[in-house]
C-alpha cells in the first residue's frame, strides 16, 4: 500500500479511541455518514499496519490490548552456527575424555579451551562424557594456572612460542591434551585431531600420554593412528 495513503489514515486512524469517533461524529452532517467514513478509516489503518508488517517480519502489526507493565525480555544473543565438523570434533572429543581417568577422581571434568580454534563451536558449557558432566570455559593462553585450572584442554591453532608457553604451565599437572591442529603430533599435544579428514580421526603422542599423569584406557590407543616418526 502507497506510503501516503497509509500516513493520511493515521489521524482518522486515532479516531477510533471514544472520544475521537465522538468528535467525528459531531464534524459530519449524518451520524450515519460520520460512523460510514469511521469505519472506512479503520479499515484503512488496519491495511496498513498488515502491510507493515509483511514489509518488516516480526514486527507486532496491530496492539489487541493494553500495553503490559512486565518488563520486555532481552532478546537473547545468537550463538555461533554448529557445523557437521564441529559436532564430529564434540563427540571425538567426549569419547577421549569418556576413556580417560585421573590420579585424584573428580565429580566434574574441566575442560578449557584455548588458542584460535576453527570447530570449537560444539564444545559449549555445559558437556556431558558418559555420566562425568564437564564445565568447559575459555582460558588464554598465557594464564600460568592453566595447569591447576583445567583438567582437558583442547587446543586451537598456535604459535610455537605459545605452545612452548603453554607446555611450560602446563608441566607437572595430570592434564589431558587435544590439539585441533598439529600434523606431526610429536610435541605439545597427546592427541591430534585430523579435522580435515571424513569422518575425523586423531594420532596420538605415547611419550606425552606416558608423561601426563593421566591413564588413557587401551581402547582409546587402537583407535588412534600413530603417526610417523621422523
Amino acid at each position: 500500500m502507497h506510503a501516503r495513503v497509509c500516513w493520511a489514515a493515521a489521524p482518522r486512524a486515532a479516531a477510533m479511541t471514544p472520544g475521537g469517533a465522538a468528535a467525528l461524529a459531531a464534524q459530519t452532517t449524518s451520524g450515519r455518514r460520520g460512523w460510514a467514513a469511521l469505519l472506512r478509516h479503520a479499515l484503512l489503518a488496519v491495511a496498513c499496519a498488515l502491510a507493515a508488517a509483511a514489509a518488516h517480519p516480526g514486527t507486532p502489526a496491530i496492539a489487541t490490548g493494553p500495553a503490559s507493565d512486565a518488563p520486555a525480555s532481552t532478546p537473547s544473543r545468537a550463538e555461533p552456527a554448529m557445523s557437521p565438523r564441529d559436532v564430529a570434533v564434540r563427540q571425538v572429543v567426549l569419547g577421549i575424555v569418556s576413556f580417560t581417568h585421573w590420579p585424584t577422581p573428580t565429580p566434574r571434568v574441566r575442560l578449557c579451551v584455548t588458542g584460535r580454534p576453527v570447530y570449537a563451536h560444539g564444545l559449549i558449557d555445559p558437556l556431558q562424557a558418559g555420566s562425568t558432566p564437564i564445565d568447559v570455559r575459555q582460558i588464554g593462553v598465557d594464564d600460568p594456572t592453566i595447569g591447576a585450572r583445567c583438567d582437558v584442554v583442547y587446543f586451537g591453532n598456535l604459535s610455537d612460542d605459545e605452545r612452548q608457553q603453554v607446555r611450560a604451565a602446563l608441566a607437572g599437572h595430570p592434564v589431558l591434551t587435544i590439539a585441533e591442529y598439529n600434523p606431526s603430533c610429536t610435541t605439545g599435544s597427546m592427541f591430534c585431531l585430523n579435522v580435515e579428514e571424513e569422518p575425523i580421526t586423531f594420532d596420538i603422542n605415547l611419550d606425552a600420554v606416558a608423561r601426563s599423569g593421566v591413564r588413557v584406557q587401551p581402547n582409546v590407543l587402537k583407535l588412534a593412528r600413530r603417526p610417523l616418526m621422523p
